[in-house]
């Protein structure tokens, strides 16, 4: 019954209206629990609320993208050193485990859905991060990184599909 409740609360408390954040947690690297990867463009870090096994935030230095639905195909290449970062951590962390047990992607922004109806802001911080969460709790799978639930998150393997595609279409 507290699960339901906490899930109930959660959906009933997302941001109905797009909200601007004046600091951003992931500028102050005092916020981090503690950096698993840096290089020149990007930090990853462990996640202080743990979602599963291991739960790393992959997040680009420079704050220019707010969140997922701010990307376009200028983004790419951004996004497809994220990803290799993820293999990375995923290859020397746990190497034994399945793809099928990583969890990784966005939480969706502030969107149209129709008219001047919009889909709610799930994103809690607003600078771009990728969520990936190996072995996630059910109830975290379920609730808070849905997957099956597309108006709040985003799999990093669609969104670079869906980036990708706009490239080709472009060139």
């Amino acid at each position: 019954m507290e699960l339901l409740r906490r899930a109930f609360h959660y959906l009933a408390n997302l941001e109905w209206t797009e909200r601007v954040q004046k600091t951003c947690v992931f500028c102050d690297r005092a916020n981090f629990a503690s950096i698993v990867y840096e290089d020149n463009d990007i930090i990853a870090i462990d996640n202080r609320r743990l979602a599963g096994q291991f739960h790393w935030l992959i997040i680009p230095k420079p704050h220019n993208v707010r969140d997922v639905e701010a990307l376009n195909v200028n983004h790419l290449p951004l996004l497809q050193a994220m990803d290799r970062v993820k293999t990375n951590l995923l290859s020397h962390s746990c190497p034994e485990v399945p793809m099928s047990d990583v969890h990784a992607g966005y939480h969706r922004g502030r969107r149209p859905l129709f008219g001047s109806v919009h889909y709610p802001d799930i994103v809690s911080i607003h600078h771009l991060h990728l969520h990936v969460i190996v072995r996630p709790h059910l109830s975290m799978w379920l609730f808070k990184y849905p997957p099956w639930l597309p108006f709040m998150w985003k799999s990093d393997a669609t969104v670079l599909r869906d980036l990708t595609r706009a490239k080709h279409r472009r060139s």
